[in-house]
């Protein structure tokens, strides 16, 4: 057992200094980490389910009885709409997702060490289209009530070199200066599939990036310089989208603040959630940083602030192009248990990244 902690903390570990390429960085070590973490894939993910469904950090199935919650008919249009502005829900063909590990599902079922490896990414709320939305509440499968031909959504545990992920890009660890390679990516993986018609199919992609750069900031002389880069990054990535992309809906979903992490930890400490948390996001949780959290705090309210400024430019809306932000879990709180503290079946196993509980939960306030 102590083995496979110390292999998990060396992973997390690799994962953090990825943030900053060093001379580790060469083509052979990357491909024995690649296949590391498939390894860990396939030796951990047996039995994951059942495990998580008993410790209570996936969401309760909805019976046959209860109806889906919104009336299909009509969803589709009749023929392909000209304008955004006349876009309906079954009119989608194509959905993608962009991000970090939220975006890959990392930790989603984990209820040990281990699994926090592995990335869940045919459950994330906005990419994952496992089962159908009675047992995984995605927004895929909400779209699949409206339209049985949407493609793009992830299968089932993969990383993104496997064809499970489809058309999730999201990478553990990517930070806002990564969003623009991972738009060209994307647009290569969609030109490379011959069920999306490039320019007629009508596209869905959501972004969500922030926290690897709210955690690392701390190691920059100047923290609110993040704000500068990233304003850059968003724009040059939305460019990048929109230039190369038409009829696509864009949804730049605003990341949840970390101080409801913070507080989550209050009065439920335990070595394992502290010590792999700290390690994850050391400018938030270590404790030599305390001083500086409100400090941090302001930067990630700005941060926020100006992706919904820039979704709101004109540049990035015409007629077969949109950008929106979908804020409603900016400042989302943590339930509370009986006993008044967190209640921690919303996160996985390392209290820091999210249980499927909670990305259904997600996706719920968002749609509904």
């Amino acid at each position: 057992m102590i083995k496979l902690y110390m292999c998990l903390l060396l992973q997390i570990c690799v994962i953090t200094a990825a943030m900053n390429k060093t001379f580790l960085d060469t083509s052979d070590n990357l491909t024995l980490f690649r296949l590391i973490r498939t390894w860990i894939l396939n030796n951990f993910e047996k039995g994951q389910r059942l495990d998580a469904k008993k410790a209570g950090i996936v969401q309760k199935e909805f019976p046959t009885n209860v109806p889906f919650p919104c009336n299909v008919t009509g969803g589709r249009s009749p023929t392909v709409p000209d304008s955004v502005n006349r876009l309906r829900p079954g009119d989608i063909d194509v959905i993608a997702a962009m991000g970090d590990s939220i975006t890959t599902g990392a930790g989603l079922l984990a209820t040990n060490t281990m699994q926090l490896s592995i990335e869940n990414r045919g459950m994330m709320a906005t990419i994952g289209g496992e089962e159908t939305w009675r047992k995984v509440l995605t927004l895929p499968n909400i779209f699949k009530e409206f339209n049985h031909n949407l493609v793009g959504y992830a299968l089932g545990n993969s990383l993104t070199s496997h064809p499970a992920s489809q058309l999730n890009v999201g990478e553990g660890g990517a930070l806002s200066m990564d969003m623009p390679y991972m738009a060209k990516f994307l647009i290569n993986r969609m030109k490379k599939d011959p069920r999306i018609d490039i320019n007629n199919h009508w596209k869905f992609i959501s972004i969500l990036i922030g926290p690897n750069d709210f955690c690392a900031m701390c190691n920059n002389p100047s923290p609110s310089s993040i704000l500068k880069n990233h304003k850059k990054d968003l724009i040059n990535t939305l460019r990048i989208l929109r230039d190369n992309l038409p009829r696509s809906f864009v949804a730049v979903i605003i990341s949840p603040h970390i101080k409801e992490i913070v507080k989550a930890r209050r009065g439920r400490f335990s070595w394992r959630c502290y010590l792999i948390s700290t390690i994850e996001c050391p400018c938030l949780l270590a404790i030599q940083y305390k001083e500086r959290r409100q400090e941090y705090y302001e930067i990630i309210d700005k941060w926020q602030e100006l992706e919904e400024e820039i979704v709101n430019y004109p540049e990035f809306h015409t007629n077969t192009f949109t950008v929106t932000n979908l804020s409603s879990i900016k400042n989302i709180k943590v339930p509370l248990a009986e006993d008044g503290f967190a209640d921690l079946s919303y996160f996985s196993i390392d209290c820091f990244h999210l249980s499927q509980k909670c990305h259904a939960i997600t996706i719920y306030k968002i749609m509904f």
